[in-house]
């Protein structure tokens, strides 16, 4: 049987995280490099930056708060 991955926490993450991987997706871009078919590579990097810089950009926004406890999971 299947599990469907719907959501990720963000519980324990800060801005300065989503920043940091920002900068992670960001490098590539600067460096070009990519494995496996370029193309499909390509299309999911973007997929990724664009996800990426949503992120950061709301949890800029006026009001918006991460969570900030972090939750044992055993």
């Amino acid at each position: 049987m299947a599990t469907t991955f719907e959501s990720i926490s963000l519980v324990g993450l800060r801005l300065s995280h989503l920043r940091q991987l920002s900068s992670y997706v960001h490098s590539r871009d600067e460096e070009g490099w990519y494995y496996g078919p370029k193309e499909q590579f390509e299309k999911r990097h973007a997929d990724l930056v664009e996800w990426v810089d949503s992120a950061v950009r709301y949890a800029e926004s006026e009001g918006v708060k991460m969570p900030n406890k972090k939750i044992n999971r055993t």
